[in-house]
């Protein structure tokens, strides 16, 4: 009995040692496939580099469609340079996707998009996404020091350049109030920040690499009232002398943009400033009716 009450935990252990080998074989072996997976965009074997953005990013007739599901029918849109334009319209319109376009995180199948005239086709992905700053819905932060989260892909950064950012993102003072300020340690995905300090470290980020063009995607959605507020000021710090290309579902945070566009269904319905939209009694108005009842 003694010789087997002291045989029963090694062996356990033993067992579980086990099963925690093949546990890691079957995740070592998806992280592998997941590093040997060829991109399905590649660069043009003669791209260039765009370095500047100068005048416009434009749409002519473009199309995508999932398999099955048509999604973008002939969009054809120019956003100029330092405008704010506002993307709305009932879910499932194709929003998400026609912002996805612009990085090419996705193709179109038809059509061409154009930054300063020339087709983004034509240049390489990492110069075309170094002008393009994006805050999306979901943060993505790492088990790092707010410091580094903010820094996250550049080098040399110094703590003045943080911090100046973390200010225009109204972040600073809630950085200010944790155990090690900018050294403090934020858990994995930022689980020790609320939902708004996260979304602002995140913008944060975006104001350090100081893009001339922003992608913003229901960067409030998620949000508490109070938070919004603090989020929404920071946007629209951001937001100064640059271009914006800004998908909202509150459409009180999109009423000052200089272009709304309404998009359903994969066409542009309707497109101009509030009032134009709110005069012409179309989708917009009907969407905005709904916001004002229901709050």
């Amino acid at each position: 009995i003694a010789i087997f009450s002291q045989v029963m935990r090694p062996a356990k252990s033993l067992s579980d040692a086990f099963s925690n080998i093949h546990s890691g074989i079957a995740a070592g072996e998806r992280v592998l496939d997941l590093i040997d997976e060829k991109p399905q965009i590649v660069d043009a074997p003669d791209a260039g580099t765009i370095t500047d953005f100068t005048d416009s990013i434009r749409f002519h007739n473009v199309r995508f469609s999932y398999p099955g599901r048509p999604v973008l029918k002939g969009i054809n849109l120019t956003i100029p340079k330092g405008k704010t334009v506002a993307l709305v319209g009932p879910s499932g319109g194709g929003k998400s996707t026609l912002m996805d376009l612009i990085p090419r995180f996705i193709e179109p199948q038809a059509g061409e998009i154009l930054v300063d005239g020339k087709n983004i086709n034509s240049v390489t992905a990492n110069s075309l996404r170094a002008l393009m700053g994006m805050v999306n819905q979901e943060s993505i932060l790492f088990n790092d020091t707010i410091f580094n989260n903010i820094a996250f892909g550049k080098t040399g950064v110094t703590m003045e350049q943080v911090e100046t950012a973390a200010r225009i993102a109204n972040a600073h003072n809630f950085i200010c109030d944790t155990e090690h300020g900018y050294q403090t340690n934020i858990g994995d995905r930022g689980t020790k920040l609320s939902g708004g300090q996260r979304q602002r470290i995140c913008i944060a980020r975006a104001v350090l690499s100081n893009p001339p063009v922003m992608l913003l995607d229901e960067a409030t959605s998620a949000l508490d009232t109070e938070s919004e507020k603090l989020v929404q000021d920071a946007l629209n710090n951001l937001m100064k002398n640059r271009t914006s290309l800004v998908i909202a579902h509150r459409l009180s945070t999109i009423q000052n943009a200089d272009m709304i566009i309404v998009l359903d269904d994969g066409n542009i319905i309707e497109q101009g400033n509030h009032q134009q939209l709110v005069a012409a009694n179309g989708i917009y108005r009907k969407l905005i009716d709904m916001q004002t009842f229901s709050s």
